[in-house]
């Protein structure tokens, strides 16, 4: 296969385990995005009840939840083979290799995706709300702190730092998250070096 007059090497993941790691992949930072939300949970529920008469089995199954999401995600975005398997089967000899090029844009296609999911609410809300914000500049604290449907949906530090990473995160995956991307590609890479195809 030739890409703009250079040779390029066929690695051994396929169509199949490129599609089934890049809905893993997503599936991940959808748990991930609900790790945050339970923070959030926590902190308001330790706040409102906690502190005021113990009910702890709420908290507790939030936070146990939370740590499931929090595993489930790091598992599904960066040690997914097993599930891979489990979804395509062993017997993809006969299915189409892809090249590295396709992996770096299939990864850094859906981490772009994910991003827009992620901002979308907070991102339509500031556009909405732009004429007001030109005309009176106070309503954007209104936004981002004190309203009940707020630019951060902020109650609290909390509530506020974490859809501050979110945003964040949000970002770097609209632009593609290139380090996940590239670390991605070399990991095809090297399993292909390593066994002469891509061990999943």
């Amino acid at each position: 296969m030739t890409n703009a007059g250079f040779s390029v090497k066929q690695y051994g993941m396929t169509r199949p385990h490129l599609i089934a790691k890049l809905i893993l992949a997503a599936m991940g930072v959808y748990l991930l995005m609900r790790f945050m939300d339970y923070i959030r949970s926590f902190s308001l529920w330790y706040r409102t009840i906690v502190l005021q008469d113990a009910r702890i089995p709420p908290l507790l199954i939030i936070a146990i939840t939370g740590v499931i999401a929090l595993v489930a995600s790091l598992i599904l975005l960066f040690w997914s083979d097993w599930f891979v398997r489990l979804m395509t089967g062993t017997d993809t000899a006969g299915c189409e290799k892809v090249d590295e090029y396709l992996i770096t844009a299939a990864f850094r296609t859906i981490a772009c995706f994910c991003g827009l999911l992620i901002l979308y609410t907070p991102v339509s809300l500031f556009i909405v709300n732009i004429p007001a914000i030109i005309t009176d500049p106070d309503i954007l604290s209104y936004l981002t702190v004190e309203g009940q449907s707020s630019l951060f949906s902020a109650k609290s530090l909390t509530s506020f730092f974490v859809e501050l990473t979110k945003g964040i995160f949000g970002l770097y995956l609209i632009f593609g998250a290139p380090h996940y991307a590239r670390w991605q590609t070399k990991l095809a890479v090297k399993q292909q070096n390593q066994t002469g195809g891509v061990k999943l």
